[in-house]
């Protein structure tokens, strides 16, 4: 079956008109002033202005050394070298502490610059404080130039997917901040593609396996974005909080806010101390209105900009599994023109290891392919009713992923990248490694034993009636051993370290709790303990589960809450906790890492595709919905209905359900 459509280039008269009249400085529907929805607070204007400066001002060649609280305190601009750098920084370092230290006569030009650069009458407190809080900031008014160019090809696709989703236009410059419009864009932490997803966040709304990422494709990434926009502001009310949960999360901003007491952007970057909301989350909202300015004025800013043609693609979704050059030979055009324009194939399909996924929206460009049905042109006999099976192996305890590389003659990079490990320190008994499909490896695994079928995920939640209280009755699962990840993929690790990590899981806590909030960032149920020691009860916990991270028993639970032996753990209700023999953070890190397991395993099944807004009718209840109409786990369904009671749902309610679809 064949099925074709356009994407980019079919509307380039409206683009080519939208970007004269925004050039001109007339009114058009682009360039909103949507102070309501995006409001620019006098107390994070100096940051603001900052990041016009970097955007604008200094090229990737030379950086800022600045206050990274006060960042209308620009101390220095130097070259982009580590000599330089280091130099700039001691010697504003050294200079500040003198000023610290009381002195105000006979100061250097170094010291009277620095001191001009604080109120009158600062304090030596605060000047010692900045002495600890210089950091330097790279220029990036060249990417940017370079981002704007790039954005031409994608302009109309993003404005035609926010419209389509009802959202405010300006959500479509976010490029500019995440990626520079760089499609190709990987950062440090493994986010990808143009929108920088995660890994994680982007399997919520994207395919991602071994096979295909759609956060590589820009065009598939741009609906996933929107998806995840329209998620945060529906779970936190507006568009400032919005977009800094796109950078720390909508569970990190949820904190935020409970811990804040308001929901106002400029008091939380002032007053929250969360342990992940750091430099980039307490800026990114201000960058992304120093990029709004420039988008609306850049003839201020820049001269002899240009933007690239948005290229005409003609989509064919194959329909058998075909092999990459066997599709390019068929229609004509050449293997690496055909790859360039598919960036969501993975390298296994263009190594001839894997075929092109029954399905696949394949994109060709119109003028190097023939008209008429292009999938007639590929030989029947070359279209195959399956996948190239995979080669894998199953972990086992005591191993690392140096010790499994080592035994099927691979590398370690090479199984990071083909299972896409989140890192490489983090690996788990039962786990299901693939191996790359050489001779070598495959012969190895065949000694080794055939793995066995990845489990089936249950989506049913829990069965209750329409006035019974939704209980949690999911059976209790096997610990994991679980790695800490020191989030760099390079870092060499012995197997020793690797196995003491999974003998002690209390070796470095903190770091390996950073690791799975990340995992969870899209996810915004509060997994944490209150002063008092109580938790409140999620989707999917047990007794059993509390009492198995507490190195307790279930009915010492039942005993501290006065609960009997009959009563249902409701969730929604807090519980109160024994900590005698359990760590807090140690117990908050197990149940993190529980809850991102079980979530990891849903979404390598299946992606939500959109939202659908029910309304209660007489006699409904939360499980005959979720279960039989929407096919939605509970866990799922209370994050897109974070205060939603569901035990006590009234005729004409609105519930929001997540259109969930199978991975192929």
């Amino acid at each position: 079956m064949t099925s074709e459509s356009s994407t980019g280039g079919c509307r380039g008269f409206r683009l080519v008109a939208i970007l004269l009249f925004a050039l001109l400085g007339l009114p058009v529907a682009t360039r909103l002033q949507a102070n309501d929805l995006f409001p620019r607070p006098p107390e994070i204007e100096p940051a603001v202005n900052f990041w016009l400066k970097v955007y604008t001002e200094i090229n990737t060649r030379n950086g800022y050394i600045h206050d990274a609280r006060d960042l209308s305190v620009i101390y220095e601009t130097v070259a982009y070298n580590q000599r330089a750098i280091s130099n700039a920084r001691n010697r504003v370092r050294d200079n500040l502490r003198v000023l610290g230290g009381g002195k105000r006569a006979g100061l250097t030009a170094g010291q009277r610059e620095i001191l001009a650069l604080f109120p009158e009458g600062v304090s030596n407190r605060t000047l010692n404080a900045a002495a600890s809080n210089i950091r330097f900031q790279l220029g990036q008014s060249d990417r940017f130039l370079g981002g704007l160019r790039r954005s031409g090809a994608y302009q109309e696709h993003i404005r035609q997917v926010i419209e389509e989703k009802g959202l405010p236009l300006e959500l479509g410059i976010l490029p500019h901040v995440e990626s520079s419009f760089n499609p190709g864009a990987v950062s440090s932490a493994s986010a990808a593609g143009m929108w920088q997803f995660g890994r994680a966040t982007g399997q919520r709304f994207m395919r991602i396996d071994h096979i295909v990422d759609e956060r590589m494709d820009p065009y598939i990434a741009t609906y996933a974005a929107m998806s995840l926009l329209e998620y945060n502001y529906s779970i936190l009310g507006t568009w400032p909080l919005a977009l800094t949960a796109y950078n720390h999360g909508a569970g990190g901003m949820r904190r935020a806010v409970r811990e804040t007491g308001t929901t106002d952007i400029e008091t939380i970057i002032a007053n929250y101390r969360g342990r992940l909301f750091g430099f980039a989350s307490r800026n990114f909202y201000a960058q992304f209105l120093a990029v709004l300015q420039t988008e609306n004025d850049l003839d201020r800013y820049f001269e002899g900009y240009n933007f690239d043609p948005a290229p005409e693609f003609r989509e064919v979704r194959v329909d058998g599994f075909v092999d990459a050059q066997v599709l390019a030979d068929a229609v004509g055009i050449d293997l690496e023109q055909l790859r360039s324009d598919n960036p969501a194939l993975r390298s296994a399909v263009w190594e001839g290891n894997k075929r092109i996924p029954s399905g696949f929206p394949v994109k060709l460009r119109v003028g190097q392919v023939p008209p008429g049905d292009l999938l007639a042109l590929v030989p029947g006999d070359l279209k195959f009713a399956a996948q190239t099976p995979d080669v894998a192996y199953v972990v086992e305890r005591g191993d690392s992923l140096s010790y499994i590389a080592q035994r099927f003659d691979t590398s370690v990079s090479r199984l990071v990248a083909l299972n896409q490990l989140p890192n490489r320190h983090r690996i788990q008994i039962g786990q299901r490694l693939l191996l790359p499909q050489d001779s070598q490896a495959a012969a190895a695994a065949d000694t080794a034993g055939s793995a066995p079928a990845p489990v089936e995920l249950a989506m049913e939640p829990v069965q209750v009636a329409s006035n019974e209280p939704v209980r949690i009755e999911e059976p209790i699962l096997p610990p994991a051993a679980v790695l800490p990840d020191d989030q760099e993929l390079d870092a060499p690790v012995t197997d020793e370290e690797e196995r003491a990590v999974a003998i002690d899981p209390a070796v470095d806590v903190a770091r390996s709790n950073r690791i799975v909030s990340a995992e969870l960032a899209a996810d915004p149920s509060d997994y944490s303990v209150d002063s008092r020691n109580t938790v409140e009860v999620q989707a999917s916990e047990t007794l059993g589960h509390y009492a198995e991270w507490l190195g307790i028993t279930a009915w010492d639970i039942r005993r501290l809450n006065n609960m009997a032996f009959t009563d249902p753990v409701i969730v929604g209700e807090r519980l109160q906790l024994d900590f005698s023999r359990a760590n807090i953070a140690a117990f908050e890190l197990a149940r993190r890492e529980y809850h991102a397991d079980l979530q990891q395993e849903f979404f390598s099944n299946y992606h939500i595709e959109g939202v659908i807004n029910h309304r209660v009718a007489p006699n409904e209840n939360i499980s005959t919905l979720a279960s039989n109409r929407y096919l939605t786990p509970i866990w799922l369904l209370r994050q897109y209905n974070p205060g939603l009671d569901m035990n006590r749902l009234q005729i004409g309610q609105e519930i929001v359900f997540p259109q969930l679809h199978p991975v192929q």
